[in-house]
């Protein structure tokens, strides 16, 4: 299934995962991620935390080591702390850790991004009860039946992981699962911190060389004819097949593969985790196919990507279009994307997570499309 994500999930592409994010060996790139993103250099190996407490120990909301000195670090918002290193500062990264921007090479003694606005409230898809913990069945004893009722907004202070699913905890002290909440995507939410360091590792697991989630990337050439950028978006999807990347949830984005976010298949953690499968997943794939063969950025989810201004129908199906898997035109209930190459031909990012899933099959599913294909390139 696709990641509606940032960077997260970069987390997760968090994430997004990485969610959200950059590739190794751009240490020095200190452009833009997203426009709500930027991505600079830490200065010195850096703890994450999930408060902005430089004595807060090493354990439930401290990190040890999290970023490698010389490393890029994607930062999501700014906000004022305790002062440390000099400055009051704090930066929240693209993992929802808070890192002290004194030791961070953003060439600026004040603030450099956005302020952080914590919470962020969205509405519920249903009647939800508020659990006193993560993780925990909505008939748990403790639990707020109907807390939040559907459509009312639910203010989220910091998200966490439970079970291997994604857990929000509320400006009211309670915890809802995350898949219930509208926040627009599959994975962390940018600019919101983690609760707890459940799942995180430092270093990004591999001594601060790999990247989780959607990552960014130099833009393709935007000039020519609609076929010759129609020829180059293809070229660059077929470009990832036959290198035995994997499907991973969160994983890829506008710099091309890594590593996804946080996610069990199914569930089950026996079928192990994204966050340790280099690869695309299929709105990860779409992504890098437009930006690097068109320089068009059509968005980090299949929410984003399904957009009314560029439908087509079905029945005039072009190589170049994208064909989505939902219900009618609601582009909440996407599930997955795919490039159309003509000839009913396809190529796709999807399961079995091997060394195959980039890969060219034919149309599959039709009675589950969405009612519009849609074309970015005219």
């Amino acid at each position: 299934m696709p990641t509606r994500t940032s960077t997260a999930l970069r987390r997760a592409a968090t994430g997004l995962l990485a969610l959200a994010f950059v590739g190794s060996g751009m240490a020095a790139w200190t452009g833009s991620a997203t426009a709500a993103e930027r991505t600079y250099q830490v200065k010195t190996t850096l703890d994450g935390r999930t408060v902005k407490d430089p004595d807060v120990p090493v354990g439930a909301k401290r990190v040890a080591d999290m970023y490698v000195a010389g490393s890029p670090v994607t930062l999501t918002c700014q906000d004022r702390g305790p002062s440390y290193g000099g400055s009051d500062i704090w930066d929240l990264t693209d993992d929802g850790l808070w890192i002290p921007d004194a030791y961070v090479d953003t060439d600026s003694t004040g603030m450099v991004m956005a302020r952080c606005a914590i919470p962020k409230s969205y509405p519920a898809k249903t009647d939800l009860n508020g659990r006193k913990k993560k993780g925990e069945a909505a008939t748990a004893p403790g639990a707020v039946v109907d807390k939040y009722r559907e459509g009312q907004s639910v203010p989220v202070d910091c998200q966490a992981l439970a079970g291997g699913a994604i857990w929000d905890h509320t400006t009211d002290g309670l915890w809802v699962p995350d898949e219930y909440v509208k926040t627009g995507i599959t994975g962390f939410v940018e600019g919101l911190p983690r609760c707890d360091v459940d799942g995180l590792r430092p270093g990004g697991g591999d001594g601060g060389t790999t990247t989780h989630g959607r990552n960014t990337g130099p833009a393709g050439p935007t000039t020519g004819t609609r076929q010759q950028k129609v020829d180059r978006v293809i070229a660059a999807a077929k470009s990832q097949m036959g290198k035995g990347l994997l499907y991973s949830w969160g994983a890829g984005g506008k710099g091309g593969p890594s590593y996804g976010i946080h996610h069990y298949p199914d569930g089950n953690p026996a079928n192990g985790d994204d966050y340790d499968r280099r690869g695309f997943d299929c709105s990860g794939f779409t992504l890098y196919a437009f930006w690097k063969g068109a320089g068009i950025d059509i968005g980090a989810n299949t929410t984003a990507q399904y957009k009314s201004a560029h439908f087509v129908p079905l029945s005039q199906l072009q190589p170049g279009d994208l064909i989505f898997w939902g219900d009618g035109d609601d582009r909440n209930t996407t599930t997955h994307v795919a490039l159309y190459l003509g000839d009913d031909q396809i190529l796709e990012a999807a399961p079995p997570r091997d060394g195959s899933s980039v890969h060219i099959r034919g149309t599959y599913g039709r009675s589950s499309w969405t009612a519009h294909a849609v074309r970015y390139l005219s």
